[in-house]
């Protein structure tokens, strides 16, 4: 099995997964609903609940716009560096995610709950502040991983990048913005994509690599 197909394997499964969730939420399923109200109310009466000022804090940093620009930012550097490869697929995934976010967020057309800390408008499934920054943070470390070996360094990094992704979470929990399952649904959304990202442009490479050989 070549690197393409892994990676596509990987994507099926995390999609699939997201699309199996996308279901159950667009059903209303009992189960799954009970479980996001209570756990929703269950964290928002504990202590990390309180933070309101840090959580707004952290959604402002995970926002659409702060998390895309970045992302834009970073494919420039690496157009700069002559890593055009890398730079189009930042500016792939980064463009035709947020695009199938907004589809499926109008056709989920899922509520917002009720009461929430700080209003925002929109649908609530999945989630866009934890979509666009788990996004940035698979393309961060699958660059991490590729340009640096597997030392303290990289791990620190990686783990900064993971604790980031948690804050997001959180944040929009807080907030009471979004429920759990709108949460994961957004992460198994934002990798299985990038998956699906990096095998299409791996395929290209080993057909570009092929034809040059001939």
């Amino acid at each position: 099995m070549n690197t393409s197909q892994r990676y596509q394997q990987v994507a099926l499964g995390l999609l699939g997964l997201f699309v199996i969730l996308a279901i159950l939420i667009k059903l209303q399923f009992s189960p799954l609903m009970g479980l996001d109200r209570q756990w929703l109310a269950a964290f928002h009466a504990s202590s990390l609940g309180q933070h309101v000022r840090v959580w707004e804090w952290l959604t402002l940093l995970g926002s659409p716009l702060v998390t895309g620009g970045f992302a834009v930012i970073l494919a420039l550097f690496l157009w700069r560096i002559r890593q055009l490869g890398w730079a189009a697929m930042v500016l792939t995934a980064l463009i035709s995610g947020d695009a199938l976010l907004l589809v499926i967020k109008t056709f989920v057309a899922r509520p917002r709950p009720t009461q929430m800390v700080v209003v925002d408008t929109g649908y609530s499934f999945p989630s866009g502040h934890v979509f666009s920054t788990m996004l940035v943070a698979m393309i961060l470390a699958t660059l991490l991983l590729s340009l640096l070996k597997a030392n303290w360094l990289s791990w620190t990094l990686l783990s900064v990048i993971a604790l980031g992704v948690l804050g997001v979470i959180l944040a929009r929990l807080g907030l009471r913005n979004h429920y759990p399952s709108d949460a994961m649904g957004s992460a198994l959304l934002a990798s299985g994509w990038w998956f699906q990202v990096l095998s299409i442009f791996e395929r290209l490479r080993a057909r570009r690599t092929l034809k040059l050989s001939k």
